[in-house]
């Protein structure tokens, strides 16, 4: 397993929970100042999460970056940051949306949609508390008109107990079998997007956009919803904090997100 690039790095996709972001919800200067200092040397810059644009954009301003591509729900969208505009988008198909939710309803699951960047849950509860918390993010609550979508989702979101979402998420795929991806980006949240769509995919998209390699690109991430573009990109990165799944698949390991790790990985590796 490579230790170090292998190609000059002209791309960074940053995952933000867990992995930018520490424990308290902030950043350090120390990390703004060095991924500035990676792209004062014309790299390019990417956040990559799963948040919506409401609750990503301000980490995105607070990095000082300009207008940079993000990439929201878990690779759904792809969104420049100042001026909003839309480079990607493929959300979840509103009749797909429609069924999962009336199963969700008839099963009593807690269950987040995400349209038009806005949080709507049908019920106010201590998962959604804890959600908004975790996010920065308010929830529009719905009651029974949520489980009829508006519109065509970019992400569904349920919250559980960890081994309560494993067995939930078994039993969509034996609902609707082929329709979704669906994976834990934390153990208490299970992310529901359309099949095919993951960070992976949309990273190449981006590459794509900008005429740049994946071999080019270094990825850092901690959760298994990170995996696809650690192992896409040329010099993917996990922080120590990531779970054992991702950490025993990437090529580095850095320090963890409460001690800059991203940071330590661009200036050993980069600057």
């Amino acid at each position: 397993m490579i230790q170090k690039p292998e190609y000059p790095i002209k791309m960074i996709a940053i995952d933000l929970d867990d992995t930018l972001i520490r424990d308290d919800t902030t950043v350090s200067d120390y990390t703004k100042d060095t991924i500035r200092r990676a792209q004062q040397k014309g790299i390019h810059i990417m956040i990559a999460t799963g948040r919506m644009y409401a609750t990503a954009s301000p980490y995105g301003r607070m990095l000082g970056l300009g207008d940079i591509p993000m990439m929201l729900f878990g690779g759904g969208l792809i969104q420049t940051l100042e001026s909003k505009k839309i480079l990607y988008s493929h959300p979840i198909p509103k009749e797909d949306a429609a069924q999962l939710l009336a199963l969700a309803k008839e099963k009593g699951w807690m269950m987040q949609s995400y349209i038009d960047d806005v949080l709507r849950v049908a019920e106010y509860n201590h998962w959604v508390a804890d959600y908004e918390r975790i996010t920065h993010s308010h929830a529009v609550v719905c009651g029974d008109d949520f489980y009829t979508p508006c519109g065509a989702p970019d992400k569904l979101l349920s919250c559980d107990e960890h081994d309560v979402l494993l067995q939930r998420a078994r039993e969509i795929e034996e609902a609707m079998p082929g329709k979704f991806d669906i994976m834990c980006s934390k153990p208490t949240f299970l992310e529901i997007t359309p099949k095919g769509i993951s960070k992976g995919v949309c990273l190449q998209r981006l590459c794509d956009i900008y005429g740049i390699s994946l071999q080019n690109v270094m990825s850092f991430g901690n959760g298994m919803n990170d995996l696809s573009m650690l192992k896409a990109a040329g010099f993917g990165v996990a922080v120590a904090n990531a779970v054992p799944e991702v950490r025993e698949q990437v090529p580095y390991v850095t320090a963890s997100n409460n001690e800059d790790g991203v940071a330590k990985a661009i200036e050993k590796f980069i600057l």
